[in-house]
């Protein structure tokens, strides 16, 4: 389970709003993927934060405005959401997006002590429909190499990440079995019963981890 965070908070960290064509985008999925990934370790490998406690929210904080300029958090609130994102409301949505954004932040920010300059290799490049692409990489680590793809859409000219498969265990998929196991839409009141659960369960989660005390 350790394990599985390390890689997770790796991955995202190395990773972490919808119409254009291909030919108008300013960069390939890769090398758009190639940037921000490099924009995030660069802020890890800076010597001001190195082994300075203090500056750890910092960090987190910088850490956290590299991976939303090339993370589409909207693009993954829906897909996790599934079916019922089409019965939101706009307000609901951005209240989702601002919520499961947070959810992702504490669970895999607190956690960036476990980067230890581990190397990204890009292998390969596909494009899907146009606005669509995979990218597969691998995070190589000093005890194992593990695969890592990262699926992308064109939006205004940028090519931005939504979903994030590591080992064949997708983000979205994951989060949408946990999401679909409290969302009930046999009836209008039960949908909205749920609905008010769900929000009411991650404004908790989020509460929960931004008051866990920190390691020592």
């Amino acid at each position: 389970m350790k394990r599985l965070a390390i890689i997770s908070l790796l991955a995202l960290l190395l990773c972490f709003v919808a119409t254009a064509s291909f030919a108008a985008a300013t960069q390939s999925p890769k090398e758009r993927l190639r940037a921000g990934i490099q924009s995030v370790i660069d802020v890890l490998n800076n010597p001001q934060y190195k082994g300075i406690p203090s500056k750890k929210i910092e960090q987190e904080s910088e850490v956290r405005e590299k991976i939303k300029s090339f993370f589409n958090f909207r693009e993954l609130s829906k897909r996790t959401v599934g079916r019922p994102w089409l019965k939101f409301s706009t307000a609901e949505r951005d209240r989702f997006i601002a919520l499961f954004t947070e959810l992702l932040e504490y669970t895999y920010l607190g956690r960036i002590e476990g980067y230890t300059n581990e190397k990204i290799s890009f292998d390969k490049e596909t494009i899907i429909k146009e606005k669509y692409a995979q990218v597969d990489t691998r995070l190589l680590t000093s005890k194992e190499i593990v695969p890592v793809i990262y699926r992308l859409k064109l939006v205004d000219g940028e090519w931005n990440v939504y979903d994030v498969k590591i080992e064949g265990i997708s983000l979205v998929n994951n989060y949408r079995t946990q999401f679909s196991g409290i969302i009930d839409t046999s009836s209008d009141a039960k949908f909205e019963s749920t609905k008010k659960e769900l929000f009411d369960r991650l404004e908790q989660k989020c509460s929960d981890l931004k008051n866990k005390p920190a390691k020592k």
